[in-house]
Order: structure tokens, then sequence, then C-alpha cells
């Protein structure tokens, strides 16, 4: 006599794929930088701390 099997088949009965469901898009609004302002400062190079920095860095010897 063979002996019984474990297992059982899975049922048909079931859907197999789920329903899909419409992706919510979400939007924004990204802010427009003007460039002009960012070239205007200039700032940072008048700075100690930064012509300090720059003369360590730089190759030339004075």
């Amino acid at each position: 006599m063979a002996p019984i099997w474990p297992f059982r088949k899975k049922s048909s009965g079931r859907e197999k794929s789920s329903s899909i469901e419409e992706n919510i898009v979400v939007e924004y609004e990204r802010e427009v930088r003007s460039e002009k302002k960012e070239e205007k400062d200039r700032s940072h190079l008048t700075n100690k701390n930064f012509i300090d920095a720059m003369t360590l860095l730089s190759d030339e010897t004075k």
C-alpha cells in the first residue's frame, strides 16, 4: 500500500491577481531661484578666514 501524500493541492477557487488600484499622483511646485542673486553675493571673498585659508592652500610663496 502506498503512503498517504501529506500535502494538499491548492484550490483554484480563488482569484489569482488582486485588483489594481489607481496610483495617486502628488505634484509639487519648485521654487525658481534667481542665478543673478547668487552671483552678486560675493561677501565670502572678503572674509578673513577665507583669505587665510586660501593663502595656506595656494602654491604661490610670497
